[in-house]
C-alpha cells in the first residue's frame, strides 16, 4: 500500500514543471537568482557518491567516526556493555543512501535499541553533547582554497538547529580543517563537513542545501570562483577580494503538532514579502526525532525580525493543525446527528483543507515521506 502511494506521488511529481508554470509557483533555487552554481557540483549525495568514486569513502559514517578515534560500531553487533556509556546516538551508516535525519535517534536506555535493530546498515556512536556546526570547503587537488562556515543556534529541537548564522567571517574549528587536509588528498570540488565541537559526524561531497546558502550571498565572484574549480580545475585568486557578502540567518520553523495541513504557496509568498525576508525560502520537511517536524525554512538579514517571523509561522502552523482536527471532529459529530448537515460540513471543511494542494507537487511528496518516516521509521 505504501509503495503504491509512493509510486503515485513519483508519477505526479514528473508533471511538476507544468503545474508550477501554470500556477505561477516560485522555484526557490532558480527564480530569485541571476548567477548559478555549475551543475558539475552534485546537488545530492547519491550523485556525489558515484561521481567521486576515489573519495566516496567519506559517506561511510562509521569510518568517519573511527578515523577520529571515536567509539562507534555496527548496531547489529552492539550488546549491553558497561564500557559503553549511555546515551549513544544511532543512525544509518551510509550517508549516500539516506536523506535528512531519517532513523537518527538519541538512545538513553538499552531497551530502546531493540526496535531499531531490524533496520539494515544502522550504526551507533558515542553521543557528542555539543552544539553542531557545519562548513563547506572548496578544494583544488586536495588543497583548501575557500571555506564558508555555518554557525548553529545553541537551542535545538532534538538534534536540529533553530537557526544558522552565515557570514564570510565565520571560521571552522582547526581540527576539522586538519581532518579534511589529511583525508581529501587529490580531491577537487566541494566538501561539506558537519561536526559537534571538534568531532566530525558526517561528510558529504557537495555544498550544503544544494548550494542555496552560496546562491543567497548573491555574490557573482564567489559563485564564479566555485564554478572555476569544477569547470577548469583552478581557483582565481585575483577575484578573491571581491567575494565578501553581507551576513544573514537561515531559520527553521517547527510544528510539534502532527502536520496535516500546509498553507498554499501564495500565503507563504505574501508572508515572506511582508516581513522583508530574503528571496530563498521553501517548505522543508524534516522529522526532529519523534517529537515534531521542521515544516519550513527561510532567510533574513536581521536576526530579531527573522525570529519574530519564525515564531509567527510556527504559531500559524500549529493553529492550522488544531483547527482542522477540531473541524473534522465537529463534522463527524454533526453527521451522527443530522446526515445532511454533516455531509455539507464535511464538504466545506474538505474544500478548505484541499487548498494545501496549491503548492508544487514536490511539497506534497516530501511531506508524505517525512510523515511516513515519523510514523513507521
Amino acid at each position: 500500500m505504501l509503495d503504491t502511494i509512493d509510486n503515485i506521488f513519483k508519477s505526479v511529481v514528473s508533471y511538476e514543471q507544468y503545474w508550477c508554470k501554470a500556477m505561477g509557483f516560485l522555484n526557490p533555487y532558480i527564480d530569485p537568482f541571476t548567477h548559478f552554481i555549475s551543475k558539475k557540483i552534485p546537488d545530492f549525495d547519491g550523485q556525489a557518491f558515484y561521481k567521486y568514486k576515489k573519495h566516496n569513502f567519506v559517506y561511510d559514517k562509521l569510518w568517519v567516526m573511527r578515523s577520529q578515534g571515536l567509539l562507534a560500531g555496527d548496531l547489529k553487533d552492539l550488546k549491553e556493555n558497561d564500557n559503553i556509556k549511555l546515551p549513544i546516538f544511532i543512525k544509518p551508516r551510509w550517508g549516500n543512501e539516506t536523506a535528512s535525519s531519517k532513523n537518527c535517534f538519541k538512545i538513553k536506555s538499552w531497551d530502546e535499541l531493540e526496535q531499531y535493530r531490524r533496520i539494515p546498515d544502522m550504526m551507533w556512536s558515542e553521543f557528542i553533547d555539543a552544539k553542531e556546526q557545519m562548513t563547506d570547503y572548496i578544494l583544488v587537488n586536495g588543497q583548501i582554497v575557500y571555506q564558508i562556515t555555518y554557525v548553529y543556534s545553541d537551542t535545538q529541537n532534538e538534534f536540529i538547529d533553530d537557526w544558522k548564522y552565515i557570514s564570510p567571517d565565520n571560521e571552522p574549528i582547526s581540527k576539522i580543517t586538519e581532518w579534511v587536509n589529511m583525508h581529501m588528498g587529490g580531491f577537487t570540488g566541494a566538501v561539506n563537513a558537519q561536526y559537534r565541537d571538534d568531532k566530525i559526524i558526517e561528510v558529504s561531497l557537495r555544498l550544503a542545501r544544494g548550494g542555496a546558502y552560496i546562491l543567497s550571498t548573491k555574490n557573482e565572484y564567489l559563485i564564479q570562483n566555485i564554478n572555476n574549480v569544477v569547470d577548469k580545475g583552478e581557483w582565481d585568486y585575483n577575484i578573491q577580494d571581491k567575494m565578501k557578502f553581507s551576513p544573514f540567518y537561515s531559520f527553521k520553523c517547527y510544528s510539534k503538532v502532527p502536520l496535516l495541513y500546509v498553507y498554499p504557496q501564495y500565503v507563504m509568498d505574501y508572508i515572506m514579502k511582508k516581513n522583508n525576508c530574503m528571496p530563498f525560502y521553501e517548505y522543508y520537511f524534516e522529522p526532529a526525532g519523534k517529537t515534531g517536524m521542521v515544516a519550513f525554512q527561510f532567510m533574513h538579514t536581521n536576526f530579531d525580525k527573522g525570529m519574530k517571523t519564525k515564531k509567527h509561522l510556527e504559531t500559524m502552523f500549529n493553529f492550522a493543525q488544531y483547527l482542522f482536527m477540531f473541524l473534522f471532529i465537529v463534522s463527524l459529530i454533526l453527521f451522527s446527528i443530522n446526515k445532511l448537515v454533516g455531509v455539507v460540513m464535511i464538504i466545506f471543511v474538505g474544500m478548505i483543507f484541499n487548498t494545501r494542494m496549491l503548492n508544487p507537487f514536490s511539497v506534497q511528496y516530501q511531506h508524505w515521506k517525512a510523515a511516513k518516516q515519523m510514523i513507521i521509521g
